[in-house]
């Protein structure tokens, strides 16, 4: 099963209003897409998102939002809360939706919403059907393809882009306190369990880190 990791960028007259507001405003550092729900009410689309930032400012730039048709606000812990969100479909959003209208495609949340118009998530499927999200997205919004593969992520892990080996390296460095702070591990533990140089070692832990945190961050 193949994946791709997609940037999506839009242009601001493509943008929603929610992410303007991020864009434009210091009030919110992260939102995350984490559930969603297309088929309850036509027309409108119910949405979960898990968001990092003032949700006093939050919820002013949502009432002012004119397809809103209702929210919940729900505290998380200071600086963190759940955005329940009613709200109606706009012809660009039916076109958006319909590029991923493909049988065999499934998008993998969370979709990462970032300032500057930027939308990053994870989508998997057959090879045909990638390609036609890319060939369909709607006019002002852009796709950058991250990363593609076979997919292997495993439940509540960052683990989609690493390899069998990477995977095992991490571990046996967790293990063998590698991470811990100070320091109680080396690269030459992690290679004796590996049953490697300790050069080699030091480049899976290095690869794996990297696709963690491109998986964080990126």
């Amino acid at each position: 099963m193949k994946y791709l990791r997609l940037m999506l960028r839009y242009a601001p007259v493509a943008q929603h209003p929610m992410h303007q507001f991020m864009t434009e405003s210091d009030a919110i550092d992260r939102e995350l897409l984490v559930a969603w729900n297309l088929t309850a009410e036509k027309d409108v689309t119910y949405a979960l998102f898990y968001v990092v930032g003032e949700r006093d400012q939050y919820e002013n730039a949502l009432e002012a939002v004119e397809t809103n048709e209702g929210y919940d606000l729900t505290p998380v812990h200071e600086g963190a809360f759940y955005a329940y969100l009613r709200e109606r479909d706009t012809d660009r959003f039916r076109r958006f939706r319909a590029a991923f209208e493909q049988p065999s495609l499934m998008v993998i949340p969370p979709l990462d919403y970032r300032s500057n118009g930027m939308l990053v998530f994870d989508a998997v499927g057959e090879p045909t059907a990638l390609e036609a999200v890319l060939d369909n997205l709607p006019e002002g919004i852009t796709a950058e393809v991250r990363e593609v593969g076979e997919y292997d992520a495993r439940p509540g892990t960052f683990a989609a882009t690493l390899t069998e080996r990477q995977r095992e390296a991490l571990a046996v460095a967790r293990d063998v306190g590698y991470y811990e702070v100070p320091r109680e591990g080396s690269v030459a533990e992690v290679a004796e369990a590996l049953g490697c140089a300790p050069s080699t070692a030091s480049n899976h832990l290095q690869k794996a880190e990297r696709q963690l945190i491109e998986r964080m961050f990126g």
